[in-house]
């Protein structure tokens, strides 16, 4: 059994002081007669000779009114928030995608770093290659103009070979 603290508080309404016991604190009794006592002067402006008790009744059906329509706000956001467990659940959601978000930039800088490194490596393979097929082309001629110089070597070679074999005849016959 909880132990309640109860106060002694004065309520002060339209000059008339009421003693009253409950949880409430003065500070928060003094609110609450401001309000009450500014709803009855409005009343007594809009109808100067309207009694006492009258205008206290209209001053608790305004309150009511009021109260009535904030409680119907208060349900309405209740259910466009919906409870707070889910909140939070929403909450902790945003905070996993979040990070996932984060994990997901760090790898995709990291990538793109890897992949500017290997697309300047492609560059120098390429442009080594280019180099290799210029070397290629300038060995094939050269092995071209050498297989060329064989040729007429050989073909001078023949040649000669048979011009000796003719002198050779030439001497013999003689």
């Amino acid at each position: 059994m909880t132990m309640e603290i109860k106060n002694k508080v004065i309520a002060r309404v339209e000059g008339a002081e009421y003693s009253l016991v409950g949880e409430l604190t003065q500070e928060h009794m003094d609110e609450i007669c401001k309000t009450v006592n500014e709803m009855l002067a409005d009343i007594k402006k809009s109808d100067p000779l309207m009694n006492k008790n009258l205008a206290l009744l209209l001053c608790s059906l305004n309150l009511s009114e009021e109260i009535k329509n904030l409680n119907l706000k208060n349900q309405e956001l209740i259910q466009k928030v919906g409870n707070q467990e889910s909140v939070d659940e929403l909450k902790e959601q945003i905070k996993i995608y979040k990070e996932y978000a984060d994990r997901n930039n760090e790898i995709y800088k990291e990538l793109s770093l890897e992949n500017d490194k290997l697309k300047e490596e492609l560059d120098n393979a390429r442009e080594n290659l280019n180099q290799y097929n210029k070397k290629i082309k300038q060995y094939k001629y050269d092995i071209e103009e050498s297989r060329k110089t064989i040729l007429d070597l050989q073909n001078q070679l023949f040649e000669s070979q048979i011009e000796l074999v003719k002198a050779n005849k030439k001497t013999n016959y003689d």
